[in-house]
């Protein structure tokens, strides 16, 4: 048993609890427990006696290790690793001996606050099961560097026992249940590692067993991410490390770079765009499985006539399942704000803007007059700005995605612009006045308005392509149509259909997207027959096909689809397939119902099942069997547009 001994703030401010760190990997305490600190100064100072055991190449966390066996890491930041070491200055290096209130880092504030970073700093024990005992302090409270106390712990110095023993070595049985766990010493083409992880490039992904590896003693996590397959074992990694390619006879590369934004700079324009959008919606994912549940729940019970639509219980959980999706303007602008480096309140608010109910409700009102009369992009105006015309989608656009995140991204840019080149004293004021007050017009008089446009392009599209031939436009619309919702595009359409309907009496387009949800279905079935990670299965999968079952796609196209670019471009073409059919066989809607398979009485023609009903139920079952192939054949691990979880 060691001494008692103490961990004294490395800052002078504020310590919180750890919970409060905007990054997964701390905030669940997956790298250990500990404390949080946020504060003004510009250095970190050792909280103890010790040795620094790693300090990672961007210089923006270090590693300690006390004279009892206590291990320690402190990590400045969230998503600083991208900044590939600007900002950041090591004032110490690995082997070096410190005392309480030696300078371990030193950041550059004045740079960091203009590129809009988070500087929470995390200080994390991660070797917490060797200690016998490990007490946080109360948190909530000011700090002073090398002063006030924030964790009290008792250390237990055991020594390691080497091979000259004749006896294994201190990590020998955790690296070689690693190896086996990796596919074997034959399956790893090269391995490296960085601050906490050790960072495999394997030959077949598929053969790692991750279950098993979460499960290990000495693992703290499993990512898959930039094309490796990294395991989180803490800050004595280099130890390990050491050992893992002697046992392993991999040849010891130098130490590697956490992933960055890099990534999401190579490749084509759709990769960087799927990269970009998984981004986004990652953070939104466990929610829209909630939401997306929820309808799902609701529509089931009101099928069942268990629950009247006019009733208050429907109308809560209805405004509870819909409220996501309603204001997804908002929650993606937030998003959207993290994943482009602007501070989180203003995605809020530019999303706040967008779904403001006064503007969304000027589209529902009485038009002024009428822009680009007798072309495909003929408009009304319904209101202006300073005199000029401002063209709103008819629903507003609180159904929509891609304006939002083009709006945010672009308030990015002028925010870092103000950052950088306005006076320090006036930023406070005048870098969120000015960014707002210039992009919100821009939005929407020019970027909104330009997907608008796209909207009439693909209204007039659409109807040329069923002008021509039906089993064509289902191939061509069954397709695109995810894609469509994706990028906020599909109003006019659904619009298009329900005019029929009223007009006609019986409509020919939508039976042309039926089969899209028994795609997304398929999709979501192939890799849960496929994949090894038993929380993908629970937490995404089985939500996101029940939600498709129920005609609700977003769960399905966040979460499985979009990670897996082939898988996203065979699903939709297995819906288009579908909708192929359903057009050939002359499918119809004759009555307005719920989207997905419940929605199949909608297209019983009222003289009786028909031929283009059964084409209906052709096409949905072959978009379903060839997706679910799909899913099976491409859906054993996500892409490299994964996001980096954890450690940044």
């Amino acid at each position: 048993m060691g001494r008692n001994s103490v961990l004294v703030a490395p800052v002078t401010g504020r310590c919180v609890d750890l919970s409060t760190v905007p990054d997964e990997m701390f905030s669940t305490r997956a790298m250990g427990d500990g404390v949080a600190f946020v504060y003004d100064g510009d250095t970190i100072v050792a909280p103890c006696n010790g040795e620094i055991s790693v300090v990672a190449e961007t210089n923006h966390a270090v590693g300690l290790t006390t004279d009892d066996g206590m291990e320690l890491l402190i990590h400045i930041g969230v998503d600083t690793v991208a900044l590939k070491g600007k900002g950041f200055q090591a004032l110490v290096k690995t082997g070096d001996k410190v005392k309480v209130g030696t300078p371990l880092l030193k950041v550059d504030r004045k740079f960091l606050d203009e590129q809009g970073i988070n500087l929470i700093t995390s200080m994390v024990v991660t070797n917490e099961d060797e200690l016998a005992e490990n007490k946080i302090g109360q948190v909530d409270r000011d700090v002073v560097a090398g002063k006030t106390s924030v964790i009290e712990y008792a250390g237990t110095q055991q020594p390691e026992i080497t091979k000259d023993t004749g006896k294994k070595t201190k990590y020998q049985d955790l690296c070689e249940t690693i190896i086996a766990n990796v596919g074997g010493k034959s399956n790893v083409i090269g391995v490296t590692h960085c601050v906490t992880r050790l960072r495999f490039k394997l030959q077949d992904i598929s053969k790692a067993n991750t279950d098993v590896l979460k499960k290990t003693n000495g693992v703290l996590q499993v990512i898959q991410s930039g094309g490796q397959y990294q395991v989180v074992v803490g800050t004595h990694v280099a130890e390990i490390y050491k050992e893992l390619c002697e046992i392993g006879g991999f040849s010891a590369g130098d130490e590697a770079p956490a992933a960055s934004s890099a990534e999401e700079k190579s490749g084509n324009l759709v990769s960087r765009f799927l990269i970009t959008m998984t981004g986004i919606f990652n953070p939104l994912l466990s929610m829209l499985m909630a939401s997306g549940m929820i309808k799902a729940v609701l529509v089931l019970l009101t099928v069942l006539g268990v629950l009247d639509k006019s009733s208050g219980t429907y109308t809560i959980l209805y405004g509870m399942g819909d409220a996501l999706f309603y204001f997804f303007p908002i929650v993606v602008g937030w998003s959207a704000a993290k994943k482009f480096g602007l501070k989180e309140i203003y995605g809020i608010v530019i999303g706040g803007v967008l779904t403001y109910p006064t503007l969304v409700a000027l589209s529902g009102g009485e038009a002024l007059y009428t822009v680009f009369t007798g072309t495909i992009f003929e408009s009304q105006v319904y209101t202006t700005f300073l005199g000029i015309p401002v063209i709103l989608p008819s629903a507003g656009y609180a159904s929509s995605v891609i304006p939002a995140i083009l709006i945010v991204f672009f308030a990015s840019v002028l925010y870092k612009f103000f950052q950088t080149h306005l006076p320090t004293m006036l930023r406070n004021f005048f870098t969120p006045f000015l960014t707002l007050l210039i992009t919100m017009p821009i939005g929407f008089l020019v970027i909104g308005p330009i997907a608008i446009i796209l909207q009439g392009i693909l209204t007039a599209l659409i109807s040329f392509v069923i002008g021509i031939n039906t089993g064509l436009a289902g191939l061509l619309i069954g397709t695109f149509w995810t894609i469509l919702v994706l990028f906020g595009l599909h109003m006019p359409v659904i619009m298009m259909f329900q005019l029929n309907i009223v007009t006609q009496g019986y409509d020919n387009i939508n039976p042309l997207i039926f089969a899209g949800a028994l795609a997304n279905m398929g999709a979501c079935l192939g890799v849960y027959l496929r994949t090894k990670d038993s929380s993908e299965r629970q937490d995404i999968l089985v939500p996101s096909f029940v939600s498709a079952f129920f005609g609700i796609s977003e769960p399905a196209l966040y979460g499985v689809l979009i990670p897996r670019r082939k898988l996203l471009a065979t699903t939709l073409l297995s819906a288009g397939v579908g909708g192929m059919i359903a057009g050939f066989g002359g499918a119809t809607l004759w009555n307005m119902s719920t989207s997905g398979p419940l929605g199949l009485p909608g297209f019983i023609n009222p003289a009786g099942i028909d031929g283009g009903f059964i084409s209906l139920c052709i096409g949905a079952v072959a978009a379903f069997v060839l997706a679910t192939i799909a899913g099976f054949v491409f859906g054993g691990s996500k892409d490299e547009t994964t996001l980096q979880l954890g450690e940044k």
